[in-house]
């Protein structure tokens, strides 16, 4: 097995790299919850080639469907499919609106990451987006597509939460072409906490739009070339759907006020103690208190660059923050191969609270735990029972 030092090793940025994970950790820090990252799904077609694996308990057709779409974007060799095939449950909740049907074809989650998968049609079988010139280019790349109100953002608004709870929550829709007749999206929730949802609970989807945003033109300075930025309505409508949120309880709790040593990105050292370490198959969550030696701050001062733009405090700051979740667990598989879990990507919700770090991992594809032999945080290893 390789040590902590080795893993770290192996996870080498450049100085552009280090500067971009400090932007987007202090921006999330400064937005809050609210962030939307890109990540693209395969053409829906794909997934009917998995679709015959799948287990003899998903063999009804639209839920058939689901795990297959769900296998195509979060891991489809059979063990993959096994797990993806016992975390997804069907939701046949649908609303109608201006002759267009949204329908939620599955759930699939776990105590704190949830995938809601949806699907939009018209009732007269023609595609979903309007063909008209101004919408014959709308497309994965220089699009997104998105809802003026996109429904748990509004729900998780009304409820009452834990105190310091944190949502991670991202709509994306599944690549597409303009005169599809059905159009497949989902939303992705991450909790800071694990919440029992009222049943059912009803969320609203209001009028699809397309963010458009591109160069027309080649500049050798790009601030001067000519930018295309608009919204452009594409469905008008309003769906409430009342969707069941039951959440498996398939992780293992794992922490036990084990301590570790660590290193943020830039090879500043702190100390952790783990208040929680939850590992499921969608996710890891993590819950723990942070120290810093005093002698950390009087380093990071030396390095001040005054062209940084920043006056010396905020230099700070930006760096103590670094210490807090730019590092990167690890886990070990039965079979000696890991499986780095950076906290700094875009698919972590971080949350700090003066010395505490909330953070939780949405995976990019599902880890069955029983191929999964131990946790690394810093150096500490634990085992996975």
């Amino acid at each position: 097995m390789n040590t902590y030092r080795q893993a770290l090793d192996a996870l080498r940025f450049t100085p552009e790299q280090k500067a971009a994970i400090a932007e987007n950790l202090l921006s999330a820090a400064q937005a809050g919850q609210a962030r939307t990252p890109r990540r693209k799904w395969g053409r829906v077609i794909a997934a009917a080639a998995v679709a015959a694996a799948l287990c003899a308990a998903c063999a009804t057709g639209v839920l058939q469907n689901a795990v297959a779409i769900l296998s195509a974007q979060f891991g489809s060799d059979p063990k993959q499919q096994e797990v993806i095939g016992d975390l997804t449950r069907p939701a046949a909740a649908s609303a109608t609106d201006n002759g267009v049907t949204v329908s939620v074809d599955a759930v699939m989650g776990d105590a704190s990451s949830l995938v809601v998968l949806y699907r939009m049609e018209r009732e007269n079988g023609q595609p979903v987006l309007p063909q008209t010139e101004e919408t014959k280019n709308v497309s994965d790349g220089n699009n997104t597509l998105g809802f003026e109100e996109d429904g748990f953002t509004q729900y998780f608004a009304q409820v009452e939460i834990p105190d310091h709870f944190t949502l991670y929550s991202n709509l994306e829709f599944l690549d597409f072409q303009v005169t599809d007749p059905v159009l497949y999206f989902y939303h992705q929730l991450t909790l800071s906490h694990d919440m029992t949802f009222p049943e059912p609970i009803e969320i609203t989807l209001k009028n699809l739009y397309s963010h458009e945003f591109y160069s027309t033109g080649m500049s050798y300075n790009l601030k001067e070339a000519p930018v295309v930025d608009r919204n452009i309505p594409l469905v008008e409508g309003s769906w409430t759907l009342s969707i069941s949120l039951e959440q498996d309880r398939t992780g293992v709790q794992l922490a036990q006020g084990q301590t570790f040593h660590a290193e943020s990105i830039h090879g500043y050292p702190f100390t952790g103690t783990l208040q929680s370490a939850y590992l499921s198959p969608l996710s890891l969550s993590l819950v723990y208190d942070f120290t810093i030696d005093p002698s950390v701050r009087e380093e990071i001062a030396q390095t001040y660059d005054p062209d940084s733009g920043l006056p010396l405090e905020a230099w700070i700051g930006q760096e103590m923050h670094l210490l807090e979740a730019s590092f990167s667990p690890y886990l070990t598989h039965t079979d000696d191969s890991q499986t780095p879990v950076p906290l700094y990507f875009e698919n972590a919700d971080i949350f700090t609270d003066g010395s505490q770090c909330r953070v939780t991992v949405f995976f990019d594809e599902i880890l069955p735990l029983d191929t999964i032999e131990s946790l690394t945080i810093g150096d500490l290893t634990i085992p996975v029972s």
